[in-house]
């Protein structure tokens, strides 16, 4: 094992954030790259299935189910391709720190490296440090792969992720059901009580049902990360962006200002306290009969149904006025510049974004998949409970736009906050943004 590389210069690069991702429940990631851990140990763990003769493909990975996945199915990988893989599996802040080394400075340690994810993305793309893999697939192999759009970088196809994620609403199903609660909110409101698609509707179902202190109509959460995930979904709603594939900053937009005013308006049916709440409270408040819907992961599906049942619990598409506001996560699979076997390396990667393997991560993780042929394979059909309103969320997905997310999302969350202590209007907040705290940035920097 190759002796522990040092840290990189802060001049020499601008992180994207150390992600911590909470894996629970099917493990699904649910901080996406949002909460640096506290990390005991950066002692990586590297596994090769031994094959005499056989050339080998030296993969890093981040320590966790999705990695343990591929730990599982490495004698089929190996079986198929005549590689042995060589994996190594190591804590997020020893992979961000691997990662970003070999990408920027070419250490050339690694055939493949799996990428932080979809909020750091851009990072990732932006140091163009990589060989695309549409260099080894055609346009028809890469058809499949519903988002390749957002991690695609000047044309080209930067790699395929492991399986994909976004967060969905969460709701009280038997309420929304109950008629004297559907006559009611037609007497109230002139129309029929449906599951919110618009923020208008989405304020509205809060507000009907917003019965404090029994049940709160929805959670804005308050903690910094989780507060972030918030914006972030009102933001994709609004179909906007903290910047765009140019690099610039977009915070004063029109769209954005629309989306924190309907933020600091869904604050209003939150629970006393939500200031120090994360969506982790929003799954205990559910269960407990407190919060009638809220937004979270994907990750939390399948322990609402056990725990609630599926006539009292129900999952829709995230709300937006333009489109439904869903972040993009997952783990990308790069070949680096770097790559002592750049074709070991794609087949590699082949082989995971290959239908046998997807079918499998999704049975056996409930991560979904990056191809959108496996949602229709009638066994992932069968084992996903709510598949189909998850299928609608497919061509909306985004990932974020920028590379130094930490210090934008806590200047965005000081500025939010002064709006809710009433120190400034949400105009002025995200004026004061863009023009004054962080004036002359831009969304996307990566220095070399």
């Amino acid at each position: 094992m190759s002796q522990e590389p040092k840290k990189v210069d802060r001049r020499n690069f601008i992180y994207a954030g150390l992600g911590a991702v909470a894996l629970i429940a099917i493990g699904a990631a649910a901080y996406i790259a949002m909460n640096p851990p506290v990390v005991t140990t950066t002692v990586p763990t590297t596994i090769t299935t031994t094959k005499p003769g056989a050339p080998v493909v030296r993969v890093l990975h981040v320590a966790g189910p999705e990695a343990d996945h591929i730990r599982a199915c490495q004698a089929d990988f190996e079986k198929s391709t005549g590689l042995t893989l060589s994996l190594e599996i190591a804590p997020r802040d020893v992979v961000d720190e691997r990662m970003y080394r070999e990408l920027l400075e070419g250490l050339g340690a690694y055939d493949v490296v799996m990428g932080w994810a979809g909020m750091m993305y851009t990072t990732l793309m932006a140091t163009e440090g990589y060989i695309p893999i549409d260099n080894f697939m055609s346009a028809k192999e890469l058809e499949p792969f519903y988002a390749k759009d957002q991690y695609t970088w000047k044309g080209r196809v930067v790699g395929i992720p492991q399986y994909h994620n976004w967060n969905m609403l969460f709701y009280r199903k038997d309420l929304l059901e109950d008629p004297n609660e559907r006559a009611a909110f037609k007497a109230k409101y002139g129309r029929e009580l449906t599951v919110p698609k618009t923020f208008k509707e989405l304020y509205e179902v809060a507000e009907f049902f917003h019965r404090p202190p029994s049940m709160y109509g929805y959670l804005i959460t308050g903690v910094e990360w989780s507060w972030f995930c918030d914006m972030v979904y009102f933001m994709h709603g609004m179909s906007t962006n903290v910047g765009n594939k140019e690099g610039a900053l977009t915070l004063n937009t029109p769209e954005m200002i629309k989306a924190w005013k309907y933020m600091l308006d869904m604050t209003k049916f939150s629970p006393p306290g939500w200031e120090s709440m994360t969506f982790f409270d929003g799954d205990n408040l559910i269960q407990q009969g407190k919060l009638f819907m809220y937004n979270n992961w994907f990750y939390i599906w399948v322990t609402l149904l056990q725990k609630m049942g599926p006539q009292k619990i129900g999952m829709a598409p995230p709300p937006g006025d333009i489109k439904p506001g869903a972040d993009l996560s997952g783990w990308l699979a790069v070949i680096p510049k770097s790559a002592p076997s750049p074709e070991r390396g794609a087949a590699f990667i082949k082989w995971l974004a290959g239908y046998e393997y997807q079918k499998r991560h999704v049975l056996e993780v409930g991560n979904m998949p990056s191809r959108s042929d496996v949602f229709d394979d009638p066994e992932v059909k069968a084992k996903v409970v709510g598949l189909d309103a998850y299928k609608q969320v497919l061509p909306h997905a985004e990932i974020v736009y920028t590379t130094w997310l930490p210090e934008l999302r806590s200047g965005l969350y000081e500025g939010f906050f002064k709006a809710v202590k009433g120190e400034m209007s949400v105009e002025n907040a995200l004026r004061w943004l863009q023009e004054e705290k962080f004036k002359g940035r831009r969304a996307i920097e990566v220095k070399r």
